[in-house]
């Protein structure tokens, strides 16, 4: 098993190829805060452990040993992150910075415990896919609701910020995983994205609106849902502060 260090590099790699073939050298060190000489180093050590594959002018990507071991490592965060909010109490906004922690420490005995414990969930409260524990990431296709076309109904499907107090707020707004909602219209030139959920009518800046991932709703005429899916509870209660 790679050193709670290795994690950390092959999470960041993985992180950053998500959207692109590869990571630069520096990129890598910008995203962990380290100098170049550190991280030159340790991608030596860790391509000759099998998790990199070093590629041309000082570029990076994760081996085939390397994706497989950053999906378990995801697997073991995320759920985490649900157990801390199903049975411990944790915010929306609080459960990632500490399964952040907890990831690199508990053992995949465990993570299986926990998994049969949460009912094998799907996904996340923040509604991201949960690796298998082969280390297969589900892929989904999701548009955002700045994307989605006016008067059309969708379900949140995903919220893509770590961010504590934008998730704070999109917890307060009730924009949560399993919550239907109408784009109404959008605002030229950038504008604010006007949305009806629960009954509310709410203006969205453009930033907000391409953070929340979301689906087609079923029916247009239901009324908005909390999920149940995957029995982990919606997260819609109200926050402690």
């Amino acid at each position: 098993m790679p050193s709670e260090s290795s994690e950390m590099y092959i999470q960041t790699i993985f992180r950053l190829t998500r959207k692109q073939s590869n990571a630069s050298i520096s990129e890598v060190a910008a995203a962990l805060g380290f100098s170049l000489s550190t991280v030159s180093e340790k991608v030596k050590h860790l391509t000759h452990d099998g998790y990199l594959v070093h590629e041309w002018r000082e570029h990076v990507s994760l081996s085939e040993k390397g994706q497989i071991t950053a999906c378990r490592i995801l697997r073991k965060r995320r759920l985490i992150e649900t157990f801390l909010y199903k049975f411990a109490g944790y915010g929306l906004h609080e459960v990632h910075d500490e399964a952040c922690r907890l990831e690199h420490v508990i053992s995949e005995r465990l993570a299986d415990a926990i998994e049969g414990m949460l009912g094998f969930p799907k996904t996340d409260p923040h509604g991201h896919d949960i690796p298998s524990k082969k280390g297969i990431l589900p892929e989904r296709k999701l548009t955002t609701l700045y994307e989605t076309a006016d008067e059309k109904s969708v379900t949140v499907a995903a919220l893509q910020t770590t961010d504590p107090e934008l998730l704070k707020y999109i917890n307060d707004m009730g924009l949560t995983p399993g919550i239907r909602c109408q784009v109404i219209d959008k605002a030229p030139f950038k504008g604010p994205v006007r949305i009806k959920v629960n009954d509310r009518i709410l203006p969205l800046s453009v930033t907000m609106a391409s953070l929340i991932e979301v689906v087609p709703s079923p029916s247009t005429n239901d009324k908005p849902v909390r999920n149940k899916q995957n029995n982990v509870k919606a997260p819609v209660a109200p926050i402690k502060s």
